[in-house]
């Protein structure tokens, strides 16, 4: 079996970012995408651009697939900013970390959309995925995960918003809005122990 590899679909940005002195909000918030590609799996993490927009990107900018060429969707996490467009690949198995679910389907906040899309999302621990492994990466979202694999860059890991920005990673600093800093900043360390890649949440990858 052959090593996944992986492209970055769409950069992400953060609101505003503490670490460039910037107090206000500054641009709209978007998660950065990637395609990993392991055997004759097409795997989207976080889809979080706005559909049209999604389409756009994958298909004439970064892949030249279209929605149906997907066959898996994996979220970091369930916040909106990650998930936008996933209407547009409803022929693809969508994916998130069982304690992820099972955290948000409890939360009596959740919408009717979030509800729906809640109850087609499978457990990941129940889906193989060839070549890549599945790393608890708990504090931003009680659930959150990550994706790791190995390429010939080494020990990727895709990160989801446990590490935001390369700053953020540099400086063990977890989202502002994190639901547990304490497990975050744990988080980042044990990434840190592991990576040669990382690919964060809301910025370009970055090698240790």
């Amino acid at each position: 079996m052959k090593n996944p590899t992986w492209k970055i679909i769409n950069i992400g940005h953060l609101r505003k970012n503490q670490f460039w002195d910037e107090e206000n909000d500054r641009r709209d918030q978007v998660c950065t995408s990637i395609l990993i590609e392991a055997d004759a799996r097409r795997i989207l993490v976080d889809p979080g651009l706005p559909s049209t927009e999604m389409f756009q990107t994958l298909l004439d900018q970064r892949s030249g697939y279209q929605p149906q060429d997907i066959d898996t969707i994996f979220l970091t996490h369930f916040h909106r900013n990650h998930w936008r467009s996933l209407a547009l690949f409803r022929k693809s198995v969508w994916l998130m970390s069982r304690t992820e679910i099972r955290w948000r389907q409890r939360k009596q906040e959740t919408s009717e959309e979030e509800k729906n899309i809640l109850a087609r999302i499978v457990p990941i621990e129940e889906h193989s995925l060839p070549g890549i492994e599945i790393l608890s990466t708990p504090g931003h979202t009680h659930g959150s995960a990550s994706l790791m694999f190995e390429t010939r860059e080494g020990v990727v890991i895709a990160a989801g918003d446990a590490v935001l920005t390369f700053d953020h990673f540099e400086f063990r600093e977890p989202s502002e809005h994190a639901e547990d800093r304490k497990e975050a900043r744990c988080a980042i360390d044990r990434i840190a122990k592991i990576a040669d890649v990382v690919i964060p949440g809301h910025d370009n990858y970055f090698v240790i």
